[in-house]
């Protein structure tokens, strides 16, 4: 999969491509549980029939043998991933929806700057912290980047209208 796009759910990080789909072996994983479990279930089964009836048939499954890091495992197409979602977790499935509705409809440039700018401060932190002689200009950066996340992350509420979790 190309154009990975990583989101944080309560700490863990959850893979979706700029098309929607989610990879649904790294999010299971957080969960104890396995893509293809729910994928052998009955009502899955029955769901994938029904999307196949309504929307053709399209593939809403597709394996990636790279390694995870690399974006491999089990990617569910965006209108399976809530019905995928729900069956690890509610509040997972109401997330996995904003996300996914922020990925096709747009907003996702703000969400991409604040999260750059995230790792930016953490790519700094640990900077300041491996190393003696990056805590002087980690002194001088560490103000500019947490203005700018909390900046970004000011933005990001105004246009997804979330709490900061």
């Amino acid at each position: 999969m190309s154009n990975i796009i990583p989101f944080d759910f309560h700490g863990h990080a959850v893979a979706f491509n700029g098309g929607g789909w989610i990879n649904a072996t790294q999010a299971a994983k957080q969960f104890g549980k396995l893509p293809n479990e729910w994928l052998r279930l009955p009502e899955t089964i029955e769901y994938l029939k029904a999307m196949a009836r309504t929307c053709g048939e399209i593939p809403y499954v597709k394996t990636s043998r790279a390694r995870m890091d690399r974006g491999g495992g089990t990617w569910i197409h965006p209108k399976l991933a809530v019905a995928f979602a729900r069956w690890l977790s509610a509040d997972f499935a109401v997330w996995c929806d904003l996300q996914i509705d922020t990925l096709l409809h747009g907003d996702l440039g703000i969400r991409q700057e604040y999260e750059g700018a995230c790792r930016a401060l953490d790519d700094r932190k640990n900077l300041a912290s491996a190393q003696g002689k990056g805590i002087a200009a980690w002194r001088w950066q560490r103000p500019v980047l947490e203005h700018r996340v909390e900046h970004l992350l000011e933005q990001l509420q105004l246009t997804l209208q979330l709490d900061a979790a």
